[in-house]
């Protein structure tokens, strides 16, 4: 929060040098990486941008809407400083300069740029607001916006939040986290340097030097979830929920879910709430009780 504070509120306006803010968040997949980074930006009640790289579209010389275009025209709209996410950040690595793909190589530099607060001089520039109603006659365009006016914007008064599963480096440390009749082992996360080495440098060296690292959920923390989680459903729902929780968690250890794993269970509880008691596995619907799941 404190760092979140320094890159929105103005303290960086005119420095010649920077502090470096933007920040890297890692861990397995459903572990909370962007839930986390949008509660930044709620706690502070700063406007949010969520960017996703494996859905970013690049600039091109025909007119249509890019992935800039969003950026500039949210820039445009701030009237205090803002977070961005940069969503799937691990899509980027691999396309070092060694990588042919011409479209992963100008997604690369695009990305680049954001991270440099540097916008392109391709990107279609947004028209200024009018802000008192009478600076500018009605029928006179406002002017577009000066790409060094948004770039200082965006260099001083917005925080990048990258987020990342970095699978690579989760698995060359994992172990099996299913249930056993003995104590459940506890993976060992990966270490500051398989972190490192599973990060493309230049992406890297754009990114404060701290990550922040969310382990994987263990079997304690989804049963903690449940429980709260159990206050807010349905009561209908709530027997198939408790009947079908150990199953759920079990999947969802195994398989390192997260915790879109309780999206399921709910959908699964309340379609189970709403059939006959005399619906069979072979008719439509889920199945029955797997007995052989853990009693929770």
């Amino acid at each position: 929060m404190p760092i979140a504070q320094i890159a929105t509120d103005g303290t960086r306006d005119g420095m010649a040098l920077l502090p470096r803010c933007h920040s890297l968040i890692l861990g397995p997949s459903g572990s909370g990486k962007t839930y986390l980074a949008k509660k930044i930006a709620e706690q502070l009640n700063l406007p949010c941008l969520t960017l996703n790289v494996a859905t970013w579209i690049l600039l091109s010389n025909k007119a249509e809407p890019t992935t800039w275009t969003s950026i500039v025209e949210w820039l445009g709209a701030l009237r205090t400083g803002g977070v961005i996410i940069l969503d799937e950040c691990d899509k980027l690595s691999g396309m070092g300069a060694g990588f042919v793909h011409e479209y992963t190589n100008f997604l690369r530099l695009e990305i680049h740029d954001l991270l440099d607060s540097s916008i392109p001089i391709s990107v279609k520039m947004p028209a200024q607001p009018d802000f008192d109603g009478t600076s500018i006659p009605w029928d006179i365009p406002p002017l577009p916006w000066d790409p060094n006016d948004l770039g200082k914007f965006l260099r001083e008064r917005v925080m990048i939040v990258g987020c990342g599963a970095w699978q690579a480096a989760w698995k060359s440390n994992g172990r099996q986290l299913g249930f056993s009749s003995g104590p459940a082992p506890v993976p060992e996360p990966p270490t500051r340097n398989q972190i490192l080495g599973s990060i493309d440098p230049e992406l890297r060296q754009r990114f404060r030097d701290q990550v922040s690292i969310l382990p994987p959920m263990m079997p304690a923390d989804f049963i903690a979830v449940a429980k709260k989680l159990a206050l807010q459903i349905p009561q209908e729902a709530q027997v198939a929920w408790r009947e079908h929780l150990g199953c759920a968690i079990k999947t969802a250890v195994d398989g390192n879910l997260g915790m879109r794993v309780f999206e399921e269970l709910l959908l699964k509880a309340l379609v189970l709430a709403r059939q006959p008691k005399t619906q069979t596995p072979e008719n439509p619907g889920f199945s029955g009780i797997d007995t052989s799941c853990p009693t929770v």
